[in-house]
Parts: structure tokens; sequence; C-alpha cells
């Protein structure tokens, strides 16, 4: 102990010494509340996600976003109503293509009989085999039923072929299903950045780390700030952090300052827009009107505007990122027998629509769709809510799109991209339309078809799940 001169020198060893104890018991303190802090939060955030995906899952209620909870109930009274048709579409000279088409524009293939691992469907005696894969289907289906979706619709093609391995669409109301098809053409939201994205890459020397210079925040259509050149601005964005974030800003000036009127009508019009596609179903243009007017163009290339698109060509231009930029004819029928066991029919080779992009622009397009997948808007879909990604072993992208529309009228959430493995990949686009509640968004509904088509059901599949238990992800 310190030597005690006088009085006053007693009083400040005092003082000192009563100090430091309390400086030691206000830091237990704060750590212990800090401790708490942590906690409470933790709790809080772990009640959250397990109370959404108790409303989620439940038939009981299903909860909106920051509007009241809205029961739907269910009426077993509605039935689809469905054109029939003529089912004698084959003339006396035989079977002809042509006839089959006739009858698909009245009446849309119905995918209810599995045979030897593929839907088949018998019309007028014939035996017509398509190629969607049943696993990817059943999901996609499963996945609109579930989570009970006003409208919602799912296309995945093979992008080495073209064959179509799902095509499902689905409507909460039967009577109102005709209004969703993967053939008809919706607006496509944030998804037109992918063709402006393709003409700034391949014509003006547009690379991922390109800054992009912009006021205001991501997302709006404050006309000023749009207007504003390029390297104009207080924030800045790299080109490939504006397309995974989806920036709407920053992409209508790469349309507007560098890309242009004539050159994004180009690339539409090369991913075959305004064109029609060849198929043998009933598939809708879709549409690209750019006009000469520089905000309507802003608008247009970063997705607002003037675009509309079919859930079957999303995938198609998914599926040129990956397959080194060739856009693929389409197709949906393996083949076909005829009454007496014959086969009259067999989808032979492969054609290629287009090149609307070099395999270094698909290269680059495709790094920037796996950044929106690992660091931009599609994150929340693909892991889970301890941040765990849900498709180990495969890799995916993709581009998001939200945008209001009223034909049906809702909210449209889109998602295309793709899945790679070691030995397989398919391209899938997915869009929900919701009304007026928030439920999975088209990234939810894509992760969960590639989730089925890369580990559900697959025999020669080697790819192995990292973790023991899939944990729900709601959105």
């Amino acid at each position: 102990m310190e030597r005690i001169k006088d009085w006053k020198s007693y009083q400040k060893i005092l003082n000192r010494q009563k100090r430091k104890k309390n400086n030691f018991a206000s830091s237990i303190k704060l750590i212990g509340f800090l401790i708490l802090v942590i906690l409470l939060v933790y709790g809080s955030v772990r009640i959250f996600y397990l109370s959404k995906a108790y409303f989620i899952t439940s038939d009981k209620q299903i909860q909106g976003t920051g509007i009241r909870p809205i029961n739907f109930i269910k009426d077993k009274s509605v039935r689809i109503k469905s054109h029939i048709g003529d089912f004698n579409i084959f003339s006396n000279a035989g079977f002809s293509i042509k006839s089959l088409k006739t009858y698909f524009k009245h009446n849309p293939p119905v995918f209810n009989t599995i045979l030897n691992g593929h839907y088949i469907q018998k019309i007028d005696g014939y035996t017509v085999v398509y190629t969607i894969k049943p696993v990817i289907q059943k999901e996609a289906e499963k996945v609109f039923k579930e989570y009970t979706v006003p409208y919602g619709v799912m296309a995945a093609i093979n992008p080495d072929t073209g064959a179509v391995l799902g095509l499902a669409s689905y409507s909460y109301n039967k009577e109102r299903i005709n209004e969703i098809s993967g053939l008809k053409a919706y607006p496509p939201g944030s998804l037109a950045k992918i063709i402006t994205a393709s003409a700034a890459i391949e014509s003006k020397g547009f690379y991922p780390g390109f800054n992009i210079c912009y006021n205001g925040g991501l997302y709006g259509t404050n006309e000023a700030d749009w207007k504003q050149n390029i390297s104009t601005g207080l924030n800045r964005i790299s080109f490939s952090l504006a397309f995974a974030k989806s920036c709407d800003v920053a992409f209508g000036k790469v349309a507007g300052f560098y890309v242009g009127r004539k050159l994004l009508a180009k690339y539409f019009n090369k991913f075959y827009f305004n064109k029609n596609i060849p198929f043998i179903l009933n598939l809708q243009e879709s549409r690209a009107d750019v006009p000469n007017q520089f905000y309507q163009l802003e608008l247009t290339g970063a997705g607002f505007e003037n675009v509309k698109i079919t859930p079957l060509q999303a995938a198609l231009i998914s599926a040129a990122v990956i397959n080194g930029g060739k856009l693929m004819e389409p197709y949906i029928i393996e083949k076909i027998i005829g009454p007496d066991g014959h086969i009259l029919y067999t989808h032979r080779g492969t054609k290629v629509l287009n090149d609307p992009i070099t395999v270094k622009t698909a290269s680059i397009l495709k790094q920037m769709m796996i950044k929106t997948i690992t660091n931009g808007i599609g994150h929340p879909d693909f892991y889970n809510v301890y941040n765990q990604y849900m498709l180990p072993g495969v890799i995916t992208g993709g581009k998001t799109g939200t945008i209001s529309g009223n034909n049906p009228e809702g909210l449209y959430q889109w998602f295309a991209g793709f899945g790679e493995s070691r030995d397989k990949k398919i391209a899938i686009s997915a869009l929900v339309i919701e009304n007026p509640v928030w439920r999975i968004t088209g990234g939810g509904v894509a992760e969960k078809a590639l989730f089925a088509y890369f580990f559900k059901n697959n025999k020669n599949n080697n790819l192995k799940i990292t973790f023991s238990k899939r944990k729900l992800k709601v959105g």
C-alpha cells in the first residue's frame, strides 16, 4: 500500500481506488448489456423467420407485407374451363405436324401421364411424347399451389439443344388460368437490362469494372437524375454491380448516353424480339418498340416501358448466356407414335436461330449474372436465413425484374437465369404476379425448381448436399 503522508494524500488514494472499482463495474455492466442486446436481436430475428415460415406453409393464413393478414378461402366448386376442340385432327391422308399445330392453337398440351420418364399425351389415337421433365414440372406446380400465388409461370430450356424441360402455369382463380402462360408476353421489368448490357459490352466496350456515376438512389425514375451525363453524379457504381443490384438510373444512362436507340433496337432484334420464333405451340412474339425520345429510351433500356417478353423466350435468352451466345430454336415434342405403335416423327438435331452475342460477351454476362446471386438482388432467393447457399455444387446466375402490370393486374416479379453442374445445365425463367400480398418471388420459384432438377430423383447425379437439412427459405 502507498505510504500516507497527510490527510489529503490519503483522500486521493481512496478516490483513486474507488474510481478503479467503479470503472471495472461499469465495464462489466456494459459487456452484460451488449450481450443482452445481441441475444434479444438474435432471438427476435429467429422468432420472425420461424413465424414467417409458419404462416407461409400453414393452410390458415398468408401474411402480407405490412398489410393486414388476408384469408384465402378455397372454393371447391371452381372448375377449370377448357376448350376440348375437335379430336379428329388428322385427315384421311394421315398424320401431319401442321394438323397437330392447328390442334394446339385451341388445346394446350396436357402434362398428366408419365411413361418411361416422359410426359405423354394421347390425341386421336396418336401418342405425343414431350421433352418436359416431370421432376421440374411437378416442383413448379407444387410451389405455385403451396404459396397460393395469384398467378405463376415457369419455363425451362436445355441450353444446348433448345428442348423445353418445363412449362408450368398456375392461377389461384381457376377460371382465370388462361390469363397466364409461358407462351404469352408480359412486361419484363429489369430483364430488359440483359439486352442493354449485351449491347454495351459487345458494341461499346463496357467491362464489369467500368464505373458509372449517378445521383439519387439505386431505384427510381427521377427524370432530372436520368438526364445527367454518365460521368456526373455524387454516387458511383461499377457496371457489374449496377447489373447485380439492378440500378435503374445507371442502366438508363447506359442506354441513353452510350448505347442509343439504333443499337438497342438492333440487339433486341438479335435476341428475336419482334420476330416469330418457330414453335409448334402458339407462342406470341416478344415485342420491343424502342422510342426516339431520350428519356423514354432510357426507361426502355432499364426495363420500364415499351417491351414485352414471353417466359419461354426469357429462358432462351438465359440459355444463350451459357451456351456461348447461341439463341436456340425451342422444341417440345420428342417423338410421335402412331396408333399401330410405329414411330411417325422423331425430333432430330438442333437449330440455332441466331448468334446475338459473341462467346466473350456471353462469358462476361454469365459472370455478371452469377454476381446477381452471390452479391446482388437475387441473393435472398438462393441463400437461407443462415446465409447458406442452397444449391451446393451448382453454379447459378440470373437477373431479376419487378414491374407493375395490368394484364393480369398485379406486381410482376421475374427471374431469368441458369443452373450448371459438372454434367448438366438448364436455363430457366419464372414469373409470379402478386396481388395484393407478397408470398414468393420468381427467384424463389426458380431456386426450388433448380433444386428439384439437380438433386431430386436423379439416379446419375453425383452432387451431394453439404448440410443435412435444407432450411426453409421464404421469398
